[in-house]
C-alpha cells in the first residue's frame, strides 16, 4: 500500500492552518454508537474524531525523515 501522502520533513512544523478531508467507511452501527457518545460529550462527531486522533498522535513522537 502506497502511502497518501508524503513524509513530513525535518524541518516541516505540525500546522492546523491547512486541513485535509479524508473519507471514512464505518459499519452502521459504529456511526451511530460514536455519534451517541459525542453527542453525550457534548460534541460532534467530527469534533470527537478529531480528539481522538489529536491525543492519539501527541502521544506518538514525530515522525523524522
Amino acid at each position: 500500500m502506497q502511502p497518501l501522502f508524503d513524509a513530513m520533513s525535518a524541518n516541516m512544523v505540525r500546522s492546523d492552518q491547512e486541513v485535509v478531508e479524508l473519507a471514512l467507511l464505518l459499519p452502521l452501527w459504529q456511526a451511530m454508537e460514536l455519534e451517541a457518545v459525542a453527542s453525550r460529550r457534548g460534541m460532534t462527531t467530527g469534533q470527537m474524531l478529531r480528539r481522538v486522533i489529536g491525543e492519539m498522535l501527541a502521544a506518538q513522537p514525530a515522525t523524522i525523515s
